[in-house]
């Protein structure tokens, strides 16, 4: 019965150990080669659990060793397109956490049931329940786990680690593995020297070094990120603009083309002393080009060009949109930053209009003078604002906060005061820039 128990929670660890890595690396083979090489592993861990008490009795230093080694082996060759350090990180990581779990549940169980861990073990009854419990558990943790880092992860390549990132990842999994094994001595009776025990508390002392660094090194990550997503953004909008400008630019030709069509056919008309039907196709000719005028005329070619765009898409939409601006051509801050900041809002604005039954108005505006003191104002569905951010319904929330985060990282870099607020139906962002 035991040796059946033993097969059996091995081949649970292994599936476990799968379910890990598969949040992690790509599967070399999806066919019966796989499950092949699962199986091979499943026996080569077996052989390897017995290989301790033949050769180095019952030291947990090297069953530890072993057991991780013949996991990184094995994880080897069932993996591809992840590199060994990171192999061999995640493979230290999940026997702890396992370990760890079957550790905690141990004392749980014992403490329940009012007996210390070794009278607890002993009974077989409470062991069964016990083994149960424990490996029930590793396995629905580890394919939630790996459920959840499938979803988020995204389809791009791994980049491997360098020396000095290999030995700050490591550092804490291999603390935990010192002071695992320092553990299990203490728990055998055994006793540990000064030199060990102080070995272990410098160890520990590394270990939160590198886990504060590695922090501060995530933290500039995120920022970094944030800057890159802006600067795509900027792309993206004067990729746009190019685009928005070279329509003008072919509506302009067309317009210069069809002028002396339209002078030909008037002056036939007067030639032919025809007044009414000059008039009436005067009076068509104005109403068309009246309807292709500008919308808005700040003096900024580029703010022009871009306020217009937006514009011709709210009156598309069906949203009545209505600029107030004076002369924006000294406008002294970098056009780029001003792009994507008015793209941004104005974007939200028309988004949130069109999800509007009825009343959909956008107002916007930029007036220049000791400061650029600038205002949307748009009618909107209820939305609640909660420390500086909307809160979204939106399926990809990460993505529409990046809007949000851009026309921040903006204002911050000019140290501008802003306010965003939501009454009656009505959504308004303000913000100051002082010149």
């Amino acid at each position: 019965m035991g040796d059946f128990l033993s097969i059996f929670y091995t081949v649970v660890d292994t599936l476990s150990l799968i379910f890990f890595l598969d949040a992690f690396a790509t599967r070399r083979w999806d066919n019966w080669k796989f499950k092949l090489g699962v199986g091979c592993f499943i026996a080569l861990l077996c052989w390897v659990l017995q290989v301790p008490f033949v050769f180095f009795g019952r030291d947990p230093a090297i069953k530890i060793g072993m057991i991780i080694l013949a996991y990184t082996i094995s994880a080897r060759v069932l993996y591809k397109e992840i590199s060994n350090s990171m192999l061999l990180l995640l493979v230290c990581i999940e026997y702890l956490v396992t370990y760890y779990l079957s550790f905690g549940l141990g004392m749980m169980g014992a403490f329940i049931c009012g007996m210390d861990g070794e009278a607890f073990r002993s009974n077989f009854p409470l062991a069964m329940v016990y083994g149960g419990i424990n490996y029930s558990a590793e396995l629905f943790l580890t394919f939630t786990f790996r459920k959840v880092m499938r979803q988020r992860r995204l389809s791009k390549k791994s980049n491997n680690l360098t020396s000095v990132q290999s030995l700050l990842y490591f550092l804490f999994p291999s603390t935990s593995f010192v002071m695992l094994v320092l553990l299990l001595y203490m728990t055998t009776g055994k006793d540990a020297s000064e030199a060990v025990v102080a070995a272990a508390c410098g160890s520990i002392f590394a270990a939160n070094v590198a886990v504060l660094y590695l922090l501060e090194r995530m933290e500039k990550t995120a920022e970094n990120q944030e800057r890159v997503l802006a600067l795509e953004q900027q792309l993206q909008f004067q990729a746009k603009n190019m685009e928005a400008a070279s329509q003008l630019y072919t509506a302009q030709r067309h317009k210069v083309h069809d002028f002396r069509a339209h002078l030909n056919i008037l002056q036939g008309l007067l030639q032919n002393q025809e007044y009414d039907a000059a008039e009436q196709y005067l009076n068509s000719v104005t109403k068309e080009q009246t309807d292709r005028l500008f919308l808005v005329n700040s003096h900024h070619s580029i703010l022009d060009a871009l306020f217009n765009t937006k514009a011709t898409e709210a009156i598309r939409k069906g949203i009545d949109i209505d600029f107030e601006l004076n002369d924006l051509s000294t406008l002294p801050f970098d056009v780029s930053d001003m792009v994507v900041l008015f793209s941004n809002l104005l974007d939200n604005a028309i988004e949130a209009c069109e999800k509007v039954d009825g009343n959909r108005v956008i107002r916007v505006s930029v007036v220049l003078k000791r400061s650029l003191l600038f205002s949307i104002r748009n009618t909107t569905l209820p939305v609640k604002i909660k420390n500086d951010t909307i809160q979204t319904t939106k399926p990809n929330a990460s993505l529409h906060g990046f809007g949000l985060s851009n026309i921040k990282l903006i204002l911050n870099k000019y140290h501008a005061d802003f306010v965003m607020d939501y009454t009656d139906g009505w959504f308004q962002f303000t913000g100051e820039i002082e010149t």
